[in-house]
């Protein structure tokens, strides 16, 4: 049997030999080894033209053979983009085969004859590759690119002002497919942008068709003086398919780089002829109102003014709040002003809404008075002033009055005391009217002292009578204000918990006043709920969602809480007809 097989092989082993066995298999296996691990080198292209890509394919028919190499060796000339790894199973007559490939992608560096250099991958080592890179293809002189970019800023003519808004249009044109576009965003300094909008649809310039992306930004200076818009730089591939054969391996495309030109402005500082407090350069700005009553109400009574601000080229936070004049005999409590900002797509539109309550103080007129902004008008270069007329509310007297208090009684010079609407005469003679006056008092200190010892008694049933009468009355407000939570009524549960505020709440809300009454609330849920009721009260139209069962919720939470602490706060009793202290 080893003699067929040494036969079989071409080996002729003398007799006298004292080789094993095993090294003649060993021996023989050399080459079939070898073999399995050659690994190949190749590209799916050998000329190209600068700014396309190409495939580097290492493959292996040894599964278990590894395809990880050093590729520093070719960053010199080339980017590596991508590389990824796959096996091909295959069985001819029986036979089972497996390919291994590893797939980079590279990208030449530069034009001219390149390059790929052997690369040694385990025991093995590639051959070299050379390559022919052309360089990229120029149009002809008055030839349109198939790819450029423009920039362009508005307005153009008129005068550029500080924190003045300013529209920069970035337009990009291409004529093939552009994939893995990417465009720089614009940086001008020292400004801020904002990207508004963006749209795509086709143009033609000289003739050819283009496809357009369209960018529009908004860019408000931060400084007066020179403002440079660096080129906007894009890179791309445009993706050209060949027309000389009918199949092609799918290629990345040709990378191209394009940048628009600079633009310098000059930003002028505020207009010297601005006679206002706040500079508000925009292209357009209007004031208007809501005010949360009708044309009367009562002395304690608050209401609302909303002063709403719209305006054309000024972001929210640039809109400055109206100045107010002196309002004689009234309280003015300002709320935390309320924003936001939008576009149309060109320009910035500004919102923003600042809410005062107004509590009057005495009956009369209160006059809520005439606003005035002062801003400047960037599409007629001048001074505007918009203007909030005022508004004239009657007040009547409080509803809660106070009961008058009474005159006092003095003597005048004839001896007689009047509180006008009668006369006592007290005479100043001595006689049996000064005993009489010993005798009443002494019958009257005889009956105080016999009230003593029965006063206790009825001046606790007295207490509790009035404390009695005192819950039935909360209670029976506490339930109307419960009742209109229920059934949505706005107006009605207002006027309820102004109520309970004046005579059962606490006392820095003696008043009635919904206004003080949430501002010295902690709980920020019901706080919010009472400005709810508190706008809502008395316009229906109001956009303000004023939930009145979760207020219910969370008012009777609240009062259980507060009394309880109320009564933990309260001082020992020291009432000398006390039960206690008997």
């Amino acid at each position: 049997m080893v003699n067929e097989i040494i036969k079989t092989s071409g080996l002729k082993i003398p007799a006298f030999s004292a080789v094993p066995l095993t090294l003649v298999f060993l021996l023989a296996l050399i080459p079939l080894l070898a073999s399995a691990a050659e690994i190949s080198a190749k590209l799916d292209r050998n000329r190209i033209v600068q700014g396309e890509t190409v495939t580097l394919v290492l493959g292996t028919g040894d599964p278990k053979q590894s395809l990880d190499a050093d590729l520093s060796v070719l960053e010199s000339d080339f980017a590596i983009l991508d590389r990824r790894s796959e096996t091909q199973m295959s069985i001819v007559n029986g036979r089972q085969s497996a390919e291994v490939r590893l797939m980079i992608v590279l990208e030449p560096k530069r034009s001219g004859d390149l390059k790929i250099p052997a690369m040694k991958i385990g025991d093995s080592t590639t051959r070299s590759i050379a390559i022919r890179v052309d360089p990229a293809p120029e149009p002809e002189p008055g030839e349109m690119p198939p790819v450029f970019v423009e920039a362009e800023v508005s307005p153009l003519d008129s005068p550029h002002y500080v924190h003045a808004q300013l529209g920069l249009a970035v337009r990009v044109y291409y004529q093939q497919n552009l994939t893995e576009a990417a465009i720089s965003q614009p940086e001008p300094s020292p400004a801020s942008v904002r990207l508004l909008d963006e749209v795509p649809y086709q143009a033609e310039r000289n003739g050819i068709r283009y496809r357009v992306l369209e960018r529009h930004y908004a860019i408000f200076p931060e400084r007066s003086g020179k403002l440079e818009i660096p080129p906007l730089q894009l890179s791309g591939r445009l993706v050209q398919p060949r027309s000389d054969r009918l199949w092609q391996p799918a290629v990345r495309g040709r990378r191209i780089q394009v940048e628009s030109d600079p633009i310098q402005l000059t930003i002028q500082p505020r207009a010297a002829s601005f006679s206002g407090d706040s500079w508000q350069p925009a292209r357009k700005l209007e004031l208007a109102q809501h005010i949360s009553a009708g044309d009367s109400l009562r002395v304690g009574e608050p209401v609302t003014r909303t002063v709403i601000v719209d305006a054309v080229g000024l972001e929210e936070n640039m809109i400055t709040e109206p100045v107010w004049p002196e309002i004689p005999n009234a309280r003015i409590y300002p709320d935390q002003p309320q924003g936001i900002t939008r576009d149309d797509g060109q320009w910035v539109l500004g919102h923003k809404e600042f809410r005062y309550a107004v509590v009057p103080e005495q009956e009369g007129e209160l006059i809520l008075p005439e606003l005035k902004v002062h801003w400047w008008d960037t599409v007629n270069d001048r001074q505007q002033t918009a203007v909030l007329p005022a508004k004239v509310l009657q007040v009547q007297a409080s509803a809660v009055a106070s009961l008058p208090q009474p005159l006092p009684l003095a003597p005048d010079s004839s001896g007689l005391i009047t509180d006008g609407s009668s006369t006592v005469l007290i005479s100043h003679e001595p006689g049996y009217w000064r005993w009489l006056a010993i005798l009443f008092a002494l019958l009257w200190l005889l009956t105080l002292a016999a009230a003593w010892r029965m006063r206790g008694g009825h001046r606790e049933r007295a207490v509790n009578a009035a404390g009695s009468a005192q819950s039935e009355d909360e209670s029976q407000i506490l339930k109307q204000l419960k009742r209109c939570c229920e059934i949505s009524d706005t107006g009605q549960a207002r006027q309820a918990l102004a109520n309970w505020l004046a005579q059962f709440g606490p006392h820095s809300s003696a008043s009635g006043s919904l206004l003080e009454f949430a501002a010295g609330l902690e709980d920020q849920a019901l706080r919010a709920s009472v400005y709810a009721m508190d706008s809502t009260g008395y316009r229906q139209d109001q956009e303000v969602s004023w939930d009145s069962k979760q207020f219910w919720k969370q008012f009777e939470a609240w009062r259980k809480s507060w009394k309880a602490a109320t009564a933990a706060e309260k001082p020992p009793i020291t009432d000398l007809y006390a039960k206690e202290n008997r």
